[in-house]
């Protein structure tokens, strides 16, 4: 205290129990001294100690509150979307879901409804066309009323059946992986083609094919056009498999194909848990017994399917013949593979 001109002085204790403050005066020898309790004298900074403590405290708590209250809706809607592509990954696609905000979720939430919405398409046109239906062409069936139920309707189409000649012997002397290669290499460029032309794939029957061209409520003779050129394709390419099936060391196939026209019922076939669109009818058993008729490389077409065509083809036979089922010989026209 004698060396400073003023200071202050505390007691003992965390808040001292006494303050004493001094200023020595310059003009005597004498210093004027204040006394106080030290309570009293912090009693303000105490308080806006406290004070800040607890504002900081409740700030805190304050933005920690926002802050789940924000992320809360984030995290729910999220969880939603998991539970859901759980769902979906064990094939249940149930409603979509609610889209609640206009933020990012909301966004996430379209995009996911919109995924899931392609996904089903996806899985019922698999379901409901097989993998050797064209996309385009699902989807303009799909628009159709009977494709979304069992049954269907009747209404005129061109048919195609194709079999393969004497494949039974052929299968028995080879080998189970080379007859599975070679079956797989046919289908694979008979499919390609039918699909390129807008057939619609019923049925694989061992080795036959079994296809029909629609009309889609048009006239018949575009499809009927079609499946002609279809058919002579289907032919042609024969020619090339064996060609390029030779070195592999496969034997030549031949097939027979057959074209005909008429009604069949078409829609969904099958049951409520299991169903395919197809075609039945008596049309369809008559095109299987007609393309008995056609011989290796040959394609054969009824009175029915020819009369259709905007265009006679060339014809390299013109015969009658007699086929189970049918009391009058059906004339048949063999066209010529250009």
């Amino acid at each position: 205290m004698k060396e400073k001109p003023s200071d202050t002085v505390l007691g003992g204790g965390y808040t001292p129990e006494h303050v004493i403050g001094f200023y020595r005066l310059h003009a005597a020898p004498w210093a004027i001294m204040l006394h106080a309790q030290g309570s009293q004298v912090l009693a303000p900074i105490l308080r806006f100690r406290f004070y800040y403590l607890v504002s900081g405290i409740l700030c805190l708590a304050a933005i920690l509150i926002l802050i789940r209250l924000g992320v809360n809706p984030v995290v729910a809607a999220i969880r939603k979307i998991a539970r859901r592509a759980a769902l979906v990954a064990q094939g249940s696609y149930g409603e979509p879901l609610a889209v609640e905000s206009r933020d990012e979720i909301g966004q996430l939430t379209v995009s996911f409804n919109e995924m899931v919405a392609g996904l089903q398409e996806r899985d019922f046109i698999s379901n409901t066309f097989g993998r050797y239906v064209d996309q385009e062409i699902a989807r303009e069936l799909l628009s159709r009323p009977e494709a979304a139920r069992l049954g269907g309707e009747k209404r005129q189409v061109v048919i195609l059946f194709s079999d393969i000649r004497d494949f039974t012997p052929l299968a028995e002397s080879l080998s189970p992986e080379a007859t599975i290669s070679l079956v797989n290499r046919y289908f694979s460029r008979m499919i390609e083609i039918i699909q390129q032309h807008r057939g619609i794939i019923v049925d694989f029957l061992g080795d036959a094919i079994l296809a029909f061209f629609d009309p889609l409520d048009g006239p018949l003779s575009p499809p009927m056009e079609k499946a002609l050129k279809c058919a002579l394709k289907m032919q042609g390419a024969m020619e090339e498999l064996n060609a390029s099936g030779a070195p592999l060391g496969f034997p030549p196939l031949t097939m027979g194909i057959a074209l005909h026209a008429g009604e069949v019922v078409v829609g969904n076939i099958g049951s409520e848990s299991r169903a395919k669109y197809g075609i039945v009818g008596a049309a369809v058993n008559l095109t299987h017994r007609l393309q008995a008729e056609a011989k290796g490389g040959e394609v054969v077409l009824s009175e029915a399917a020819f009369r259709q065509l905007p265009e006679a083809p060339a014809v390299k036979r013109k015969f009658s013949a007699h086929l189970k089922g049918v009391q009058e010989p059906m004339t048949l026209y063999l066209v010529e593979n250009d």
